[in-house]
């Protein structure tokens, strides 16, 4: 494909965004994935639909006015129904968003049962749907439940939802059932709700009940005497920080990627994640294995990166690497794009870099890093274009060891690129609250600082954070 032809591209789907509401182009996946998760082959205790919604105990929520976003979860769509009956009698004007395969399981029925209920503005601008009082999500999947707990933004419901959470409005999420599964998948699947409900969202009383004790955020361990530093664990104690942004700190992948970085400084750093409640650690690849069992049990995942900081490794090894880090213990992983390339002009050879990266980590969550001081305004919107081309999940500004760090202008250019259907990290230079929610504002998914304390206690990171 030559340059006109991917600019052309680059053009048409940025218009899309802006005037084709409810576009079927699946690469903006603003909904949930085509097929939805199956069903455990477990038997799960039932909730009846019909009488388990609690509607907002703390207003009179016959004067308000509710949000409702459906899911297709096609084993539980006459449970949703019901639900909403309950919905609709309770408050004062309800209206739905269905996500994509809501639409698929619901409006190929005779009877429509959202018909004159369906919120039909375009929902790409989500502020305007500021004014709705009380958000319910009806039935998730587990898939959107997993990514509304890992913050992600390709997913409608996830954004909306996560969206309400940040303008202080409630958020219900309303079940039909609780699967029963094996031990391990149960303890993740409770782990999913724990965060959720950390977050702030509300549950039906039937399933907060049924939620277990939440485990401290830090874990203690006696520290081991060995001589490799990824062998050991030092111990992490709980230490509560009221005065912190809980919900700011789920953005934020705690950054310390300086070459000097010592062992005690990353035992440190894995501490501060653990208690404050960052996303996870971003760290070089020589640390991935010491931060993984300093984090073992915390919830809090470990990043790393990729072809750093210049992204002029080949493919083949940045493969390689992708693959090491995964097996030592990455959950996130964060290339750096093949910038000569790029300025080159040679579109093809950048893909194939992303893509190597993306098949070695067969999965697993890759960012692409722009450096996007070094790029043009049309060298951002290819490099968008070519990443989700190749599959990545997220797109990223910086490596914060460049001329230039993350900017409003650059995020909101990236988001309006890529629309819903993948990330986007703004990492460079955020060191305070307002930068970080100025970067959420405009459409940063996740944030990537080594001034994250600073960030979610409002206070002066000083001098040397990136």
């Amino acid at each position: 494909m030559n340059k006109k032809d991917l600019i052309d591209r680059v053009t048409s789907e940025v218009m899309k965004i802006y005037n084709v509401p409810g576009s079927n182009d699946n690469s903006d996946c603003a909904c949930e994935p085509e097929k939805t998760v199956p069903r455990p082959t477990m038997a799960a205790p039932r909730i009846n639909a019909s009488h388990h919604f609690s509607a907002p105990s703390s207003q009179d929520s016959s004067r308000q006015k509710a949000l409702v976003l459906v899911c297709g979860n096609s084993p539980h769509r006459e449970d949703t129904l019901e639900k909403f009956k309950v919905i609709r009698q309770s408050y004062r004007q309800a209206k739905v968003i269905l996500s994509g395969n809501a639409k698929r399981l619901y409006e190929s029925d005779s009877q429509r049962p959202f018909a004159g209920y369906e919120y039909l503005d375009d929902t790409r601008n989500l502020d305007d749907l500021h004014a709705f009082d009380q958000f319910i999500v009806l039935n998730p999947t587990l898939n959107t439940l997993s990514k509304m707990a890992a913050l992600q933004g390709d997913n409608q419901v996830a954004l909306i939802a996560r969206k309400a959470l940040l303008w202080g409005k409630a958020v219900r999420i309303s079940l039909s059932e609780i699967p029963r599964l094996p031990s391990g998948m149960m303890q993740e699947f409770n782990g999913i709700l724990q965060k959720l409900k950390q977050y702030g969202y509300e549950f039906d009383q039937e399933v907060s009940q049924s939620l277990p004790v939440a485990n401290p955020l830090a874990i203690a361990s006696s520290p081991s005497s060995v001589s490799r530093p990824h062998n050991f664990q030092a111990p992490l104690g709980p230490v509560l920080n009221p005065a912190q942004d809980r919900e700011l700190a789920q953005y934020i992948d705690h950054t310390i990627l300086k070459p000097e970085t010592t062992l005690a400084q990353i035992q440190t750093h894995c501490k501060e994640a653990s208690d404050y409640g960052f996303f996870s650690v971003c760290v070089n690849p020589y640390w991935i294995e010491t931060s993984a069992r300093l984090l073992q049990g915390t919830g809090v995942k470990v990043c790393t990166v990729i072809g750093f900081p210049l992204g002029a490794n080949t493919p083949e090894l940045k493969a390689w690497e992708t693959a090491q880090a995964i097996q030592n213990g990455a959950d996130e992983i964060d290339m750096v794009l093949n910038i000569g390339a790029m300025k080159s002009g040679d579109y093809d050879a950048v893909r194939a870099d992303i893509k190597a990266v993306v098949d070695a980590a067969a999965g697993t969550l890759v960012k692409v890093i722009f450096e996007t001081a070094l790029l043009s305004r049309e060298e951002i919107l290819i490099a968008c274009r070519l990443s989700k081309e190749a599959g990545a999940h997220y797109v990223k500004t910086s490596t914060g060891f460049s001329k230039g760090g993350a900017t409003a202008e650059h995020i909101q250019l990236m988001r309006n690129a890529v629309g819903n259907g993948i990330g986007v990290k703004a990492s460079g230079g955020v060191r305070s609250t307002a930068d970080a929610r100025a970067m959420i504002a405009a459409g940063a998914s996740r944030v990537g600082a080594s001034a994250s304390i600073a960030i979610v206690t409002g206070k002066d990171a000083g001098a040397g954070k990136y």
